[in-house]
């Protein structure tokens, strides 16, 4: 319990108010006690928690004494909210008192709410059915068990409502049905502070006056500010620290990324996540039978099973035939139109270079793309590649190797090693390493190489030499930030 006056804070630290403190204020000088401030909130549609707060947080110091006490209040639980403000057996009770027992009588005026209604009341045995005219008569065994359902459903539904005077005077002439109640879970009990009120002279004479508290563009245009009684900001007053978001590690690499490519004159390209095998494998002249097309390195759907292969027939039998010719065997439609999640962005690369026919130009893009892969330290089975291809006269492994040293320098890397390797549609092909200094040695950062003609010409590109790379995104991030493993970059909980 505690008693106290408020004082030592001046007349100008009241007025300095916000909208809901001051019509609280105004309700306050109407009075000259307050037996209850939970009540009082309550009827004049103020929050008890924002009014707690004002009160003591010393805004009405000299004003108000106040006296603070715990109140035991009856509330609905959750089961009882479910009744819909009628208690089980109530309905059958009244009807029952009233005389009426015939049991069909009765379920027609209950509906489906008879059994529940019966269910009730028979569990404390105070009703039977018996046999008699027509259907039978529901036969009363205790009457007073009925009349306890009378004042329950009073005490019930004085809780529901928030009826009563205080819950004191309702568990003093209620206390079996409250603790009827309780037991059958419908309402508990709760503590509550409560606050008593003496308004004192001070509050009561203040002149509190009309106070602007936004400054508009009216005020300020018709120069109206001047004669107002504005609000005083304190700039001197703290503020909450409130997090903000931010890109992701990866969000912010991909748009460094983007800015060095598209400075370098490149510009950017997209495709799919989900490709038909004929643009993610034999447009790429990797044959039907090799191993990266097998379930243990690619991802398959079943829905849909199959894509339609382009509508340029005549660049579907280009590549069938150079496939033909030079693996050998059958090349089936069917194993090209299987649908997939892109195993790598140069699916992206083959739509363009069908669209380009033979003219030059430099493309990047940066997506998603998806292996079957073992997830480990450097190893994710869903990342995202780094695709770039120059397409013109002349151009080299030197090409190559200078585009990617200068991309990788604009990065900060300079320790960059070349290692030739062997892909289905470049020749010569070479693997880019960088070095990785938290596990000191260098790792694979991406792959390379210029185009092969079997790939060129029948995307319609034969008379033209290509350079392309695939590079990774998260290993770049590795490199970038000194990350041990590929997994602290990706999901909510990224602590670099």
């Amino acid at each position: 319990m505690f008693f106290g006056a408020f004082w030592g804070l001046s007349m100008r630290d009241l007025l300095q108010l916000s909208g809901k403190q001051r019509q609280f204020v105004e309700l306050l000088q109407r009075q000259s006690t307050v037996d209850s401030l939970r009540s009082l909130c309550a009827q004049a549609g103020f929050d008890i928690n924002f009014i707690n707060g004002f009160l003591l947080s010393g805004a009405l110091n000299g004003y108000v004494q106040w006296h603070e006490h715990n109140q035991q209040r009856w509330v609905l639980t959750a089961k009882g909210e479910e009744l819909d403000g009628v208690l089980p057996g109530f309905d059958l009770a009244e009807r029952l008192l009233q005389g009426n027992s015939d049991r069909a009588t009765l379920q027609a005026e209950l509906g489906t709410a008879f059994s529940l209604n019966y269910g009730a009341l028979r569990r404390e045995q105070a009703v039977d059915l018996v046999d008699g005219d027509g259907e039978g008569v529901v036969k009363v065994l205790k009457s007073s068990v009925l009349g306890a359902y009378q004042q329950r459903q009073v005490v019930f539904a004085a809780v529901r409502e928030r009826s009563i005077a205080t819950d004191q005077e309702l568990a003093d002439r209620a206390a079996s049905s409250l603790e009827w109640l309780q037991q059958q879970g419908y309402i508990t009990s709760r503590v509550e502070s409560d606050y008593s009120l003496t308004v004192l002279p001070a509050l009561q004479t203040l002149e509190l006056g009309d106070r602007v508290t936004a400054l508009s563009s009216e005020l300020i245009l018709s120069g109206q500010w001047r004669q107002v009684d504005l609000k005083p900001y304190d700039i001197h007053a703290e503020v909450p620290d409130v997090a903000y978001g931010r890109p992701t590690i990866l969000t912010q690499c991909i748009q460094r990324i983007r800015d060095i490519f598209l400075n370098m004159g490149f510009d950017e390209m997209s495709g799919y996540l989900v490709e038909s095998a004929f643009w993610n494998f034999d447009a790429l002249f990797t044959p039907q039978d090799h191993p990266a097309r097998e379930v243990q390195d690619t991802f398959y759907l079943a829905n849909p099973q199959t894509l339609p292969l382009p509508e340029d027939q005549s660049l579907v039998d280009r590549v069938k035939q150079v496939h033909e010719a030079n693996y050998g065997g059958q090349w089936t439609e069917t194993e090209a139109s299987r649908a997939i999640l892109r195993a790598h962005t140069t699916t992206s690369t083959a739509r363009r270079l069908h669209q380009l026919q033979g003219q030059d130009g430099k493309y990047f893009s940066i997506d998603r793309v998806f292996r079957n892969e073992t997830v480990d330290r450097t190893h994710l089975a869903e990342f995202h590649q780094i695709e770039g291809v120059v397409v013109g006269e002349l151009l080299s492994v030197r090409t190559l190797m200078g585009y990617l040293t200068y991309f990788y320098e604009r990065l900060g890397f300079k320790n960059l090693k070349f290692k030739p390797t062997y892909n289905p549609y470049t020749e010569p092909s070479l693997e880019v390493f960088a070095y990785h200094p938290p596990s000191d040695r260098y790792i694979e950062v991406g792959n390379s190489g210029l185009f092969r003609q079997e790939m060129l010409e029948p995307l319609g590109c034969g008379d033209k030499s290509t350079v392309a790379w695939g590079l990774g995104l998260e290993r770049i991030a590795m490199l970038l930030y000194d990350v041990e493993k590929l997994s602290d970059l990706i999901g909510p909980d990224i602590r670099l």
